[in-house]
């Protein structure tokens, strides 16, 4: 499901149906800065406008630790993510165009008629490099 997940993010396709795919219909998405957004339909609009504001990303996700209970299943790996600001979303003037950040990610899944499907996605952002955007609100991320 993560792997799906961010290689969407990467080809720049995040849509309903990868959504659909990946969380529960009231799954939660927890952000860098804390905002939360809940349900397959507000988290496919908000992700899909966060991809935009770049030309490219590449996620590299690891060291995945998995604790599987019945129908549920807790889920803890690294991510390293390099992010190249689109035009309008970072200073012309600056040197830099991208920035690189590390974290973890922490989520739960659960085990539905359609496979597995995270019930909760949350992103802790650990160290970050790199340019930062302007004109964007922290809660857009």
């Amino acid at each position: 499901m993560v792997v799906r997940y961010y290689s969407a993010v990467d080809e720049q396709r995040v849509d309903r149906a990868l959504i659909d795919s990946v969380f529960t219909e009231d799954g939660r998405w927890i952000g860098p800065t804390g905002a939360v957004r809940v349900g397959r339909a507000v988290i496919a609009e908000q992700q899909a406008a966060a991809v935009r504001m770049f030309r490219a990303t590449h996620h590299v996700t690891s060291d995945y630790l998995i604790d599987v209970a019945g129908d549920t299943a807790r889920l803890r790996a690294n991510l390293t993510a390099m992010h190249l600001w689109g035009a309008g979303s970072s200073d012309p003037a600056a040197l830099e165009s991208h920035f690189l950040a590390g974290g973890v990610f922490d989520g739960i899944a659960v085990r539905t008629d359609a496979g597995w499907r995270l019930s909760e996605l949350r992103l802790r952002i650990v160290w970050r490099t790199g340019a930062l955007p302007i004109h964007i609100d922290p809660e857009s991320l």
